[in-house]
């Protein structure tokens, strides 16, 4: 017997998982919270301890290089006039400085990323970031596409009305 749409009706389990998958992957920012993670992934994959959904979490969640390539091409999608890039760490460069760099109608923007629920600043980071924001950049702390899209909507305003042209 199938739905109205002539489908057969998914298991709770079934619809569960995927509320929680976007291509095939699961999307950790759907969660509300790490508990809520956690219950998951002891749920669906049978895990006894909550110590051991922790390190299935660690040892499966995607690197933060995965959500910086995400955020990046969100931008570039969205805010064509921006410049973005992903900052080098290296020797000459300096310690905390946030993983991708957007400028957009000359104003900075820096974005650090961490993986959701996982990821936690270094005391160096904190300290950059909060130079940078007093030197009247904008830093933000991010996990994922919604959290950039929200801080950045004003800037995606002003691509489609026209206020982005430095022309002026």
């Amino acid at each position: 017997m199938g739905n109205k749409e002539g489908y057969k009706d998914p298991t709770a389990d079934i619809a569960i998982h995927r509320a929680y998958y976007t291509r095939g992957k699961l999307d950790y920012t759907k969660f509300n919270s790490y508990d809520e993670l956690k219950d998951y992934i002891m749920q669906r994959y049978k895990i006894k301890t909550l110590y051991e959904a922790e390190v299935y979490i660690r040892e499966h969640m995607p690197k933060e290089s995965y959500f910086q390539k995400q955020i990046m091409n969100w931008i570039n999608k969205n805010i064509p006039s921006a410049a973005v890039w992903k900052e080098a760490a290296g020797p000459y460069s300096i310690s905390g400085i946030p993983d991708i760099t957007c400028i957009i109608r000359g104003q900075y923007y820096g974005f650090e990323v961490k993986r959701p629920f996982i990821g936690r600043l270094s005391k160096i980071q904190r300290e950059t970031i909060d130079w940078i924001n007093r030197s009247g950049g904008r830093v933000h702390v991010v996990t994922s596409v919604k959290e950039v899209a929200e801080i950045l909507k004003d800037e995606i305003k002003g691509v489609f009305d026209g206020s982005c042209d430095n022309d002026s």
